[in-house]
């Protein structure tokens, strides 16, 4: 880390991950799958981070790379197309992987009562020398892995212990499994919440999704 100004600096990090092998369990996973080996990671991040000398506005932006070798890829298989029974989830290695991306978030206090905040994120991901059965995925994006998400929320906050908040959030459509090529849609939702806060005990009411969109849930990474 290093400081620039009394509320401001710059940051870097690299770092080492692992993850432990294992077995797909079942008496029905092919013999070549019953086993998957340990994954490595090496992450690189560097940023920027700042905040106003009266706390009313801040700001922070990142890059970074990641390499997996031997990345766990989680996707599913049916031995025999005409029978459902035989459907299975199950783990196996691509040879390499990589991402890259850039996170920013900000918050701004626009009056004494009310503040706003930003979140932007763009990743790109792609596995290197996978195959799925006949399926050739080398330079194909992590599945449940969106290429851009990002936010808007509004806060009024009085006093007396009165608050109101607006969250909207939106994400890009993405990859379910490495087994097919089904994706989901963008999607965009309003989050809505208003209460009073009395110190030692608060009241809220809230409505998530407000105008009733349907979509498909995003595993976090």
């Amino acid at each position: 880390t290093h400081q620039l100004r009394e509320r401001q600096h710059l940051w870097a990090s690299l770092s080492r991950g692992f993850r432990a092998g294992g077995f797909n369990i079942g008496t029905s996973v092919p013999d070549d799958r019953q086993q998957f080996d340990d994954e490595y990671l090496w992450s690189a991040e560097f940023g920027w981070k700042g905040m106003g000398a009266d706390g009313g506005r801040a700001a922070d932006i990142n890059a970074f790379y990641t390499r997996r070798s031997h990345p766990q890829v989680a996707t599913s298989l049916q031995l025999d197309p005409e029978d459902p029974l035989t459907f299975m989830f199950l783990s196996e290695n691509a040879r390499a992987a990589e991402a890259w991306g850039i996170e920013s978030a900000a918050t701004l206090r626009i009056t004494a009562r009310t503040e706003i905040g930003a979140m932007l994120s763009w990743m790109d991901s792609r596995y290197l020398g996978y195959r799925f059965g006949e399926r050739n995925l080398d330079g194909r994006e992590f599945a449940h892995a969106p290429a851009w998400k990002s936010a808007l929320s509004a806060t009024w906050r009085h006093p007396a212990g009165w608050m109101a908040r607006l969250d909207l959030s939106g994400e890009a459509g993405f990859y379910f499994d490495a087994s097919h090529d089904q994706r989901s849609g963008s999607r965009f939702l309003a989050n809505l919440r208003a209460g009073y806060d009395a110190g030692h005990w608060s009241i809220h009411a809230w409505a998530h999704n407000v105008f009733d969109e349907r979509y498909p849930g995003a595993k976090a990474k």
